[in-house]
Protein backbone atom coordinates (compact mmCIF):
# COMPACT_ATOMS: atom_id res chain seq x y z
CA UNK A 1 0.00 0.00 0.00
CA UNK A 2 1.13 3.28 -1.05
CA UNK A 3 2.42 5.49 1.96
CA UNK A 4 0.87 9.07 2.52
CA UNK A 5 2.23 11.86 1.72
CA UNK A 6 2.77 14.26 4.40
CA UNK A 7 -1.04 15.11 5.35
CA UNK A 8 -2.22 16.16 9.17
CA UNK A 9 -3.79 13.17 10.30
CA UNK A 10 -6.18 12.90 12.89
CA UNK A 11 -7.89 9.78 14.80
CA UNK A 12 -10.94 10.58 14.49
CA UNK A 13 -12.75 14.22 13.45
CA UNK A 14 -15.96 13.45 15.80
CA UNK A 15 -17.04 11.41 18.32
CA UNK A 16 -20.36 10.39 17.91
CA UNK A 17 -22.84 7.17 18.22
CA UNK A 18 -23.38 5.43 14.92
CA UNK A 19 -27.01 5.82 13.20
CA UNK A 20 -28.45 4.03 10.80
CA UNK A 21 -29.96 7.01 9.05
CA UNK A 22 -26.49 8.97 8.77
CA UNK A 23 -25.16 9.89 5.67
CA UNK A 24 -24.09 7.39 2.30
CA UNK A 25 -21.64 8.02 0.06
CA UNK A 26 -21.18 7.92 -3.79
CA UNK A 27 -16.84 8.24 -5.13
CA UNK A 28 -17.26 10.36 -8.16
CA UNK A 29 -13.31 10.02 -8.55
CA UNK A 30 -10.93 7.98 -9.14
CA UNK A 31 -12.30 5.73 -10.92
CA UNK A 32 -11.77 2.21 -10.41
CA UNK A 33 -8.39 0.89 -11.83
CA UNK A 34 -6.82 4.47 -12.71
CA UNK A 35 -3.30 5.31 -12.03
CA UNK A 36 -1.12 7.73 -10.79
CA UNK A 37 2.65 8.81 -10.12
CA UNK A 38 4.50 8.67 -7.54
CA UNK A 39 4.52 12.42 -6.35
CA UNK A 40 1.47 12.79 -8.94
CA UNK A 41 -1.75 15.04 -6.96
CA UNK A 42 -4.62 13.05 -7.38
CA UNK A 43 -8.19 14.30 -6.70
CA UNK A 44 -10.60 12.34 -4.46
CA UNK A 45 -14.30 13.48 -4.93
CA UNK A 46 -17.55 12.29 -4.22
CA UNK A 47 -20.83 13.54 -2.36
CA UNK A 48 -22.63 12.56 0.83
CA UNK A 49 -26.03 12.75 2.10
CA UNK A 50 -28.76 11.28 4.11
CA UNK A 51 -32.18 9.94 3.13
CA UNK A 52 -33.24 11.53 -0.07
CA UNK A 53 -30.90 14.14 -0.76
CA UNK A 54 -29.87 16.33 2.80
CA UNK A 55 -26.06 16.79 2.51
CA UNK A 56 -23.92 15.58 5.32
CA UNK A 57 -22.14 17.96 7.14
CA UNK A 58 -18.94 16.35 7.06
CA UNK A 59 -16.84 13.38 5.11
CA UNK A 60 -13.57 11.59 6.56
CA UNK A 61 -11.38 9.71 5.01
CA UNK A 62 -8.53 6.86 5.94
CA UNK A 63 -6.31 5.32 4.08
CA UNK A 64 -4.87 2.80 7.08
CA UNK A 65 -8.08 0.74 7.38
CA UNK A 66 -9.51 3.33 10.65
CA UNK A 67 -6.29 3.84 12.25
CA UNK A 68 -6.26 7.49 11.64
CA UNK A 69 -8.77 9.64 9.60
CA UNK A 70 -8.39 13.01 7.73
CA UNK A 71 -11.26 15.38 7.42
CA UNK A 72 -12.41 15.96 3.20
CA UNK A 73 -13.33 19.34 2.16
CA UNK A 74 -17.15 19.88 2.25
CA UNK A 75 -19.35 22.12 0.27
CA UNK A 76 -23.09 23.04 1.36
CA UNK A 77 -24.79 20.61 -1.52
CA UNK A 78 -23.18 17.49 -0.39
CA UNK A 79 -20.27 17.64 -2.90
CA UNK A 80 -16.61 16.54 -1.25
CA UNK A 81 -12.98 16.56 -1.90
CA UNK A 82 -9.58 15.75 -0.95
CA UNK A 83 -6.29 15.89 -2.30
CA UNK A 84 -3.84 12.86 -1.81
CA UNK A 85 -0.33 12.96 -3.01
CA UNK A 86 1.23 9.69 -2.73
CA UNK A 87 4.83 8.80 -2.41
CA UNK A 88 5.71 5.53 -3.31
CA UNK A 89 4.48 3.46 -5.84
CA UNK A 90 1.71 0.47 -5.01
CA UNK A 91 -2.34 0.41 -4.19
CA UNK A 92 -4.03 2.58 -2.30
CA UNK A 93 -6.84 1.75 -0.56
CA UNK A 94 -9.39 4.20 1.27
CA UNK A 95 -12.72 4.35 3.11
CA UNK A 96 -14.98 6.83 3.96
CA UNK A 97 -17.39 7.98 6.72
CA UNK A 98 -19.78 11.03 6.81
CA UNK A 99 -21.48 12.81 10.03
CA UNK A 100 -25.05 14.54 10.08
CA UNK A 101 -25.90 16.27 13.59
CA UNK A 102 -23.48 15.03 15.22
CA UNK A 103 -24.08 10.59 14.35
CA UNK A 104 -21.30 8.95 12.00
CA UNK A 105 -22.31 6.93 9.71
CA UNK A 106 -20.56 3.51 8.40
CA UNK A 107 -17.46 3.52 6.99
CA UNK A 108 -17.82 2.70 3.32
CA UNK A 109 -16.42 -0.33 0.90
CA UNK A 110 -13.12 -0.20 -0.12
CA UNK A 111 -12.14 2.17 -3.18
CA UNK A 112 -8.81 1.04 -4.99
CA UNK A 113 -6.18 2.78 -7.16
CA UNK A 114 -2.66 2.37 -8.39
CA UNK A 115 0.53 4.35 -8.12
CA UNK A 116 3.23 3.54 -10.50
CA UNK A 117 1.56 0.78 -11.58
CA UNK A 118 -0.27 0.03 -14.65
CA UNK A 119 -4.31 0.99 -14.90
CA UNK A 120 -7.17 -0.99 -16.12
CA UNK A 121 -9.81 0.23 -17.98
CA UNK A 122 -12.88 1.58 -16.13
CA UNK A 123 -16.36 0.39 -17.57
CA UNK A 124 -18.44 3.74 -19.11
CA UNK A 125 -21.59 4.47 -20.37
CA UNK A 126 -21.29 7.07 -22.78
CA UNK A 127 -21.63 9.90 -24.20
CA UNK A 128 -19.73 10.72 -20.84
CA UNK A 129 -18.22 13.72 -19.33
CA UNK A 130 -16.33 14.36 -16.24
CA UNK A 131 -18.08 17.69 -14.78
CA UNK A 132 -17.78 18.02 -11.22
CA UNK A 133 -20.04 19.46 -8.70
CA UNK A 134 -18.79 23.60 -9.25
CA UNK A 135 -19.91 26.58 -7.22
CA UNK A 136 -18.77 29.03 -9.83
CA UNK A 137 -19.14 32.73 -9.83
CA UNK A 138 -20.02 35.65 -12.49
CA UNK A 139 -16.53 37.07 -13.18
CA UNK A 140 -16.64 40.92 -14.13
CA UNK A 141 -14.13 40.57 -16.93
CA UNK A 142 -15.99 42.43 -19.57
CA UNK A 143 -12.98 41.69 -22.29
CA UNK A 144 -12.26 39.39 -25.15
CA UNK A 145 -11.52 36.06 -23.85
CA UNK A 146 -10.98 32.07 -24.68
CA UNK A 147 -11.64 29.84 -22.01
CA UNK A 148 -11.57 26.38 -21.88
CA UNK A 149 -10.27 23.07 -20.62
CA UNK A 150 -6.95 20.82 -21.00
CA UNK A 151 -7.48 16.92 -20.61
CA UNK A 152 -6.41 13.45 -21.99
CA UNK A 153 -8.81 10.81 -22.15
CA UNK A 154 -7.37 6.90 -21.90
CA UNK A 155 -9.32 4.63 -24.78
CA UNK A 156 -10.15 5.88 -28.45
CA UNK A 157 -13.05 7.30 -29.23
CA UNK A 158 -14.66 10.70 -29.93
CA UNK A 159 -15.57 13.79 -29.19
CA UNK A 160 -18.57 15.07 -30.05
CA UNK A 161 -19.76 17.88 -27.83
CA UNK A 162 -19.37 20.41 -25.35
CA UNK A 163 -21.28 21.88 -22.51
CA UNK A 164 -20.56 25.43 -20.67
CA UNK A 165 -22.22 27.40 -17.67
CA UNK A 166 -22.83 30.98 -19.13
CA UNK A 167 -21.54 33.79 -16.93
CA UNK A 168 -23.45 37.55 -17.86
CA UNK A 169 -22.62 37.44 -21.15
CA UNK A 170 -25.40 35.42 -23.10
CA UNK A 171 -24.83 36.14 -26.63
CA UNK A 172 -22.86 34.48 -29.51
CA UNK A 173 -19.69 32.51 -28.73
CA UNK A 174 -17.04 30.62 -30.57
CA UNK A 175 -16.67 26.87 -29.78
CA UNK A 176 -13.20 25.26 -30.03
CA UNK A 177 -11.62 22.09 -30.20
CA UNK A 178 -7.61 22.11 -29.72
CA UNK A 179 -5.39 18.91 -30.36
CA UNK A 180 -1.34 19.21 -29.52
CA UNK A 181 0.69 22.06 -30.28
CA UNK A 182 -2.53 24.18 -30.55
CA UNK A 183 -3.68 22.73 -33.62
CA UNK A 184 -7.08 23.86 -34.36
CA UNK A 185 -9.66 20.44 -35.12
CA UNK A 186 -12.94 21.88 -34.77
CA UNK A 187 -14.82 25.51 -34.71
CA UNK A 188 -18.31 26.67 -34.94
CA UNK A 189 -20.44 29.61 -33.78
CA UNK A 190 -23.26 28.49 -31.50
CA UNK A 191 -26.02 31.33 -31.10
CA UNK A 192 -27.11 33.34 -28.49
CA UNK A 193 -28.73 31.96 -25.29
CA UNK A 194 -31.39 33.00 -22.70
CA UNK A 195 -30.45 30.47 -19.82
CA UNK A 196 -27.02 29.92 -18.22
CA UNK A 197 -26.08 26.06 -19.65
CA UNK A 198 -25.42 25.21 -23.21
CA UNK A 199 -25.02 21.89 -24.55
CA UNK A 200 -23.23 22.14 -28.08
CA UNK A 201 -22.57 19.64 -30.98
CA UNK A 202 -19.58 18.76 -32.40
CA UNK A 203 -20.29 17.86 -35.78
CA UNK A 204 -18.39 16.05 -37.23
CA UNK A 205 -17.05 14.36 -34.37
CA UNK A 206 -13.51 14.57 -33.50
CA UNK A 207 -10.99 11.56 -32.75
CA UNK A 208 -9.44 11.58 -29.83
CA UNK A 209 -6.79 9.31 -28.62
CA UNK A 210 -5.01 7.98 -25.57
CA UNK A 211 -2.52 9.95 -23.87
CA UNK A 212 -2.80 13.33 -26.31
CA UNK A 213 -4.06 16.40 -24.49
CA UNK A 214 -6.96 17.69 -25.72
CA UNK A 215 -8.40 21.24 -25.33
CA UNK A 216 -12.53 22.63 -25.56
CA UNK A 217 -13.11 26.28 -25.19
CA UNK A 218 -15.36 28.68 -26.12
CA UNK A 219 -14.45 32.59 -27.00
CA UNK A 220 -16.24 35.14 -25.82
CA UNK A 221 -16.07 38.82 -27.09
CA UNK A 222 -17.55 40.39 -23.74
CA UNK A 223 -15.67 38.47 -21.18
CA UNK A 224 -19.09 37.57 -19.21
CA UNK A 225 -17.97 34.36 -18.37
CA UNK A 226 -18.78 31.95 -14.58
CA UNK A 227 -15.03 30.69 -12.88
CA UNK A 228 -14.19 28.99 -9.87
CA UNK A 229 -10.81 29.42 -8.23
CA UNK A 230 -8.87 26.35 -6.63
CA UNK A 231 -11.20 23.74 -8.23
CA UNK A 232 -8.20 22.09 -10.71
CA UNK A 233 -5.38 21.27 -7.85
CA UNK A 234 -4.79 18.06 -8.58
CA UNK A 235 -5.59 15.37 -11.45
CA UNK A 236 -9.12 14.39 -11.78
CA UNK A 237 -9.12 10.42 -12.79
CA UNK A 238 -12.91 10.21 -13.83
CA UNK A 239 -12.78 7.52 -16.79
CA UNK A 240 -12.37 7.81 -19.51
CA UNK A 241 -10.97 11.62 -18.74
CA UNK A 242 -7.58 12.48 -17.27
CA UNK A 243 -7.79 15.88 -15.67
CA UNK A 244 -4.55 16.90 -14.65
CA UNK A 245 -3.94 20.18 -12.41
CA UNK A 246 -4.41 23.64 -13.76
CA UNK A 247 -6.40 21.96 -16.19
CA UNK A 248 -8.70 25.30 -16.73
CA UNK A 249 -6.97 27.65 -19.41
CA UNK A 250 -7.89 31.02 -20.94
CA UNK A 251 -6.33 33.64 -23.42
CA UNK A 252 -6.81 37.30 -23.72
CA UNK A 253 -7.27 38.78 -27.06
CA UNK A 254 -9.86 39.61 -30.19
CA UNK A 255 -11.37 36.70 -31.85
CA UNK A 256 -9.54 34.36 -29.01
CA UNK A 257 -6.68 32.06 -29.55
CA UNK A 258 -4.91 28.80 -28.04
CA UNK A 259 -5.79 28.71 -24.03
CA UNK A 260 -2.59 28.03 -22.22
CA UNK A 261 -2.62 30.67 -19.14
CA UNK A 262 -3.42 29.23 -16.11
CA UNK A 263 -4.81 31.63 -13.04
CA UNK A 264 -5.31 29.60 -9.63
CA UNK A 265 -6.22 26.09 -10.57
CA UNK A 266 -8.88 27.59 -11.95
CA UNK A 267 -12.65 25.54 -13.37
CA UNK A 268 -14.19 28.16 -16.28
CA UNK A 269 -17.37 25.46 -16.45
CA UNK A 270 -16.73 23.78 -19.89
CA UNK A 271 -16.59 20.28 -20.81
CA UNK A 272 -15.85 17.89 -23.16
CA UNK A 273 -18.43 14.89 -24.13
CA UNK A 274 -16.77 11.38 -25.70
CA UNK A 275 -18.12 8.34 -26.92
CA UNK A 276 -15.89 5.44 -27.65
Amino acid sequence: MAVLAAVSLVVSGASAAMASNAPWHVVYAPSVGASAEVGEPVLITGFSYVGEGTPAHGVELTFDDGVTWAEADINSNGSWRYLFTPVQSGDVVFRMRGWYNGELGDISPPRTFHVGTPSSLAPIYCPCTFRESELPHDDMDAVPVELGVRFAVDRPGSLNGVTFRRGTYRGPVTIRVWGPGGTLLHEHVEPAATTRYTSAAITPPVQAQPGIDYVVSYYTPEGGYQASEDFYTGTLFHAPYIVRADAGVYHYGEGGGFPTDTWHHSNYTIYPSFVS
